[in-house]
């Protein structure tokens, strides 16, 4: 990834890391790791103000946290072991790694961050396979849904427990809760904003790292279905598989392949500042506009900052850390029955029957940029 050499997003949250004595190296792998607007201008018609927004759901998380914690009141949790399995090693996930080191902590007890090395799905079946073997409880983002539902039928059927974040898995024996941003509402967030930075008209091309994972085909979904009813089209989809580097050549292929093209929409984490890389380096900073998922790396700040990238829609990854840490020790001690019982005034059953405790879903821009990172930081 571009900008190696400049702070990145871990150093910037490196505060945050206050309870990293929590952190244990598993046997498989080391871990890894309010509202403001901005005016946005296109030839494509006409536009208005690009708002920003970090609220989240951190209000609702906070009192849900609160009733976990009162119910824990007299249990042993020293003998909890949880650990969060993230998809693929970046910056993004550097907030989620705080994030259940911190919920561990404000409980007591000590958590495990494990995160498969280059996104590999081999890799990341192993480690689950380790954490069965050792009863972990855990969630889980997944490379791969086919390929996890046999760890983690096998995890549940031993009277292990499993949440899913990031994405939802599917297809399981027993249901999962889905801790995170329903992607859908993500991919739709960014379609009303390219629809605000385009005027309503003009050729987007979508760059995501996977047709397979729930989340991107849910974002893509979500995405097209905000565009309905206006005059842009999505002329071009192209998956980099993963491939940061190729990332950055299919936003060079888009380019080239589609001289009328307005817009770019990057559904994984780097997939903006790679289309951001490829516009600058095509001198086309500001003419072709640039709606990202996440807010990875310093590079994208940067890139947000001096308008290349005009918005990006935000997880809360903090979030999804620290909220598995409550969740997942309470269905533990509590049991699941007194845990669904605290958790049912926050969730919500989608219309294919996933349960979503919903971190919530944010738009950033050069405009609330800084208080996306104190959110990040835990702050909210």
């Amino acid at each position: 990834m571009t900008g190696r050499g400049r702070m990145t997003r871990r150093d910037v949250l490196r505060m945050a890391g206050a309870g990293a004595s929590l952190l244990t190296v598993g046997p498989v792998l080391a871990a890894c790791g309010g509202g403001g607007s901005t005016g946005s201008s296109s030839g494509s018609g006409t536009t208005t103000a690009l708002q920003g927004s970090t609220d989240f759901n951190n209000a609702n998380l906070k009192k849900l946290a609160t009733a976990i914690k009162q119910a824990l009141q007299g249990k042993d949790v020293s003998q909890l072991k949880i650990a969060m399995v993230i998809n693929i090693p970046g910056d993004y996930w550097t907030p989620g790694q705080n994030g259940v080191m911190a919920g561990a902590k404000d409980l007591g007890f000590t958590a495990m961050f494990q995160a498969p090395t280059g996104g590999d799905l081999s890799k990341q079946i192993s480690i689950l396979e380790t954490l069965n073997a050792q009863h972990y409880d855990y969630s889980l983002s997944a490379i791969d849904p086919a390929a996890a539902r046999g760890p983690v039928d096998a995890a549940v059927a031993a009277g292990q427990n499993v949440i899913a974040i990031d994405s939802p898995l599917t297809g399981t024996k027993t249901p999962l809760l889905y801790l995170g941003t329903p992607n859908t509402d993500a991919g739709k967030k960014a379609g009303e904003a390219v629809k605000t930075v385009l005027g309503g008209k003009g050729d987007v091309a979508i760059l995501t790292g996977s047709l397979t994972a729930a989340n991107a085909l849910q974002r893509i979904d979500g995405f097209k279905s905000a565009l309905q009813g206006t005059s842009i089209n999505v002329v071009q989809t192209v998956n980099d598989q993963g491939d940061r580097a190729k990332a950055e050549s299919n936003a060079e292929t888009a380019l080239q392949a589609n001289p009328n093209l307005a817009a770019m929409y990057g559904v994984y984490s780097y997939n903006g500042p790679q289309a951001a890389q490829a516009v600058k380096a095509a001198g086309k900073s500001g003419k072709i506009k640039i709606i990202a998922d996440d807010v990875e790396s310093d590079a994208v700040a940067q890139f947000i900052k001096s308008g290349v990238i005009q918005g990006t829609a935000v997880q809360d990854p903090y979030q999804q850390g620290y909220m598995s840490a409550f969740v997942l020790a309470a269905m533990r001690l509590l049991g699941k029955d007194a845990t669904n019982q605290l958790l049912q005034q926050y969730v919500t059953t989608g219309s294919d029957g996933v349960v979503t405790l919903s971190s919530g879903v944010g738009l950033v821009t050069k405009d609330n940029l800084d208080t996306y990172n104190s959110v990040l930081n835990g702050a909210a």
